[in-house]
């Protein structure tokens, strides 16, 4: 394996995926062999189309990745895609919100952190508790 090889395959996998993380950067060089089988398993289960199309698995990824409280820049990515995928902002937060039960407050708040910062909804600031009447 090349360092051109590397940079070719790391290439590939952020135009199929729309993203790669510093994982796949570091496995690149660390154990390239390894990230192409990993990488053949997520295109079998994940990025190739089969019954569930890219929007639904990216609003999965999403709700998965917010319960296990991954980073939000993470979220962020899969949010980025569902949206580019046809997902409405409003579809996003459904999601998000349809497993606020079972993944808990302070997980939702993680995911509604990456869906603001992505989407660009804020909350109006003369609606905060200080401003109230």
């Amino acid at each position: 394996m090349t360092h051109d090889d590397a940079r070719a395959f790391l290439e590939e996998m952020h135009r199929k995926r729309g993203y790669t993380l510093e994982m796949h950067r570091v496995m690149a060089s660390a154990d390239f062999d390894w990230l192409k089988k990993y990488t053949a398993f997520i295109e079998a289960t994940y990025i190739n189309q089969r019954l569930l199309d890219r929007k639904t698995k990216e609003l999965l990824q999403i709700v998965v990745e917010t319960a296990l409280r991954a980073d939000v820049e993470q979220i962020r990515a899969h949010i980025r895609i569902a949206l580019n995928e046809g997902a409405t902002p409003r579809e996003v937060l459904e999601a998000l919100e349809t497993v606020i039960a079972p993944m808990g407050a302070l997980a939702f708040r993680r995911g509604l952190q990456a869906w603001t910062a992505e989407t660009g909804v804020a909350p109006d600031a003369h609606q905060s508790p200080d401003n109230a009447h």
